[in-house]
């Protein structure tokens, strides 16, 4: 090969070399960014834990996914729930204002939009292209999808914990945004949780990655994380309920809620007071629900009519283990995290289920005293 030859070969190798330094770059940016020192955000726990709270009205729009390791069984009309805590789900949020945001629940070949406006709240089902206009405010309702993005999941967890210690975590980078940790440790010796790690834009104090331990284990069993961040507000057209067209049926519902028809339902009684907590005042007016205690420590009882009692005694049955108690019979299910006691009157055909990240001890002596209540 003449000199010539030898040049352009040199030529070509350089430029194969400067293709292939390219792609190199492109194929490892992804792991640079993810171990790319994060900058000290230069705040303080207890400061950021200030932001967090106060983040209500910062806006913003991403996609999430949410992780529970719980393995709970499907309960009869509480299977929403219970896969919250025990699947992955993936969401999409807008968000403007407290009163104006939405949240899409995406699975397997389906998606589900909840709209929250000020005039109320909208399910638009993408499936069978169906609006559905929910008509006034149920005074407590059960979890849903929403309540786990992490700017809401994170809000409600630090206001549970408002007087328990803080520390300062490592700085992370989630969904590509310089993040401050902060670590909160519960006091209450009763509650199943070791401890919650938020990370927060130290800016706003929005929360874009929360995860929840439970004690005795290493790794989190429940966490929510953005896997991409926008903190810009969402265009007014994005949060607006699909408007009436050909093809897309629009009906109204009165708070189609579980708890909204228990309490339509159930003549059972709860008593002022379960296992040493008080019962809330602000259900006032609410018979068949009661919210106990406060905090992290929280006991949830419901009095579960005819049918709907007798499956969900059935079903935890079938997972739990039989509790002793004065009167009737009860079943336990109990994980790291949440256990689920549920206490029936066979006599009355009463049942009673009573919730909470509690030390089963706990619910064990609540469920004692609803058995006697049964009667």
């Amino acid at each position: 090969m003449g000199p010539s030859g030898t040049v352009v070969a040199r030529q070509a190798w350089r430029r194969w070399l400067s293709v292939a330094a390219v792609v190199l770059v492109l194929c490892t940016l992804p792991l640079v960014i993810r171990v790319w020192p994060v900058p000290a955000a230069a705040i303080g726990p207890a400061t950021l834990r200030d932001r967090i709270q106060a983040s209500e009205t910062r806006p913003y729009q991403g996609y999430a996914q949410t992780v529970g390791t719980l393995g709970l069984p499907d309960l009869p009309r509480l299977s929403d729930v219970t896969s919250l805590l025990s699947t992955t789900t993936e969401l999409r949020a807008w968000y403007a204002a407290p009163d104006r945001w939405r949240v899409d629940q995406i699975g397997p070949g389906s998606e589900q939009g909840l709209y929250h406006r000020p005039e109320g709240e909208y399910r638009w089902d993408y499936t069978d292209e169906q609006v559905v206009q929910i008509v006034g405010t149920p005074p407590v309702r059960l979890p849903r999808a929403a309540d786990l993005i992490p700017p809401d999941l994170g809000r409600r967890l630090v206001a549970a914990t408002a007087t328990d210690p803080v520390t300062a975590l490592p700085d992370r980078r989630v969904a590509g945004v310089a993040t401050a940790g902060l670590r909160i440790v519960p006091t209450d010796p009763s509650t199943t949780i070791a401890h919650i790690d938020i990370w927060a834009a130290p800016d706003t104090g929005l929360p874009l990655q929360v995860e929840v331990t439970a004690k005795g284990g290493t790794r989190p069993v429940l966490t929510s994380r953005f896997l991409d961040f926008d903190a810009r507000a969402p265009a007014a057209s994005v949060i607006t309920p699909p408007a009436p067209r050909a093809g897309v049926v629009i009906a109204a519902t009165s708070t189609p809620d579980l708890v909204s028809a228990l309490n339509r339902f159930s003549q059972a009684r709860l008593p002022d007071t379960l296992a040493g907590k008080h019962r809330r005042t602000a259900l006032a007016g609410v018979s068949a629900i009661g919210v106990y205690g406060s905090g992290l420590t929280e006991l949830v009882a419901l009095a579960a009519p005819g049918r709907i009692g007798r499956e969900a005694y059935d079903t935890v049955a079938k997972y739990g283990t039989p509790v002793a108690v004065p009167s009737g019979d009860a079943t336990l299910i109990s994980t790291s995290l949440l256990s689920v006691l549920v206490v029936r009157n066979r006599e009355l055909r009463q049942t009673y289920l009573v919730a909470g990240l509690i030390d089963p001890a706990v619910l064990k002596s609540a469920g004692a005293e609803l058995a006697e209540v049964a009667e």
